[in-house]
């Protein structure tokens, strides 16, 4: 094969495998840092709930610990309520 012979299907079909490599490759880093975000936002939660159970041991009241938290009363209830 000469330097001047070109495959233009060979040559699409290389594209199109780079193309879906990049396009992998993007999706696993946007989902690893989604993926992230979220487990954060969650430990954070499950921390509030954690020091919830610790407060109300010490005989804070719910908006006491309301306060403490900055989280809302309601949801400080519904954390006490599961326990």
């Amino acid at each position: 094969m000469s330097i001047f012979e070109y495959d233009k299907e060979e040559e699409e079909r290389k594209l199109r495998k780079a193309e879906y490599e990049a396009g992998v490759a993007a999706g696993m880093k946007d989902g690893m840092k989604a993926g992230v975000a979220d487990g954060i936002s969650k430990g954070k939660i499950l921390a509030k709930k954690d020091a919830t159970s610790s407060l109300i041991t010490l005989g804070l009241t719910v908006e006491q610990i309301s306060s403490a938290l900055k989280v809302d009363v309601e949801t400080v209830k519904q954390w006490i309520d599961n326990e």
